[in-house]
């Protein structure tokens, strides 16, 4: 029986996690632009909580968050959810970092500051858009 509730906007599949709320609203720009919804959170707690209670399809995760560090919330998320995507996003990435990433279940890493190119292609490298899109939105 799957317990997951509804993302915090309906129609909602990727989550972004970040403490820095200009790269939040980076995302929303771009994923708006995109016809995705994008439901975003400002620190690990939060994150960890709408990860484990949201229907997500892909999350960005910054590794330095403000509460927690974003590895811990990566571990988190990956014992309650195999399947979700996560792409884990820094402008301090080290090769520890990036090796215990991948080891807790990481399907890539972006470094800061971020590019648009990077964004879009980790969003269809790990999903495919038919799966984001809003399918209430008529796209022509």
């Amino acid at each position: 029986m799957n317990t997951k509730k509804q993302p915090i906007n309906q129609n909602t599949y990727v989550l972004v996690v970040d403490d820095d709320e200009g790269v939040c609203e980076f995302f929303q720009d771009l994923y708006d632009e995109m016809d995705i919804k994008v439901d975003v959170v400002t620190s690990g707690v939060a994150g960890l909580n709408s990860a484990n209670t949201g229907d997500y399809k892909l999350i960005f995760l910054d590794i330095n968050l403000g509460d927690i560090s974003g590895l811990d919330v990566l571990e988190g998320i990956r014992k309650a959810d195999k399947q979700v995507k996560i792409i884990m996003i820094s402008g301090y990435l080290t090769e520890a970092n990036i090796e215990r990433a991948l080891k807790a279940g990481a399907d890539g890493y972006l470094y800061k500051p971020l590019q648009v190119r990077d964004i879009i292609a980790q969003t269809f490298k790990h999903v495919a858009v038919n799966e984001l899109r809003n399918p209430g939105l008529l796209h022509l």
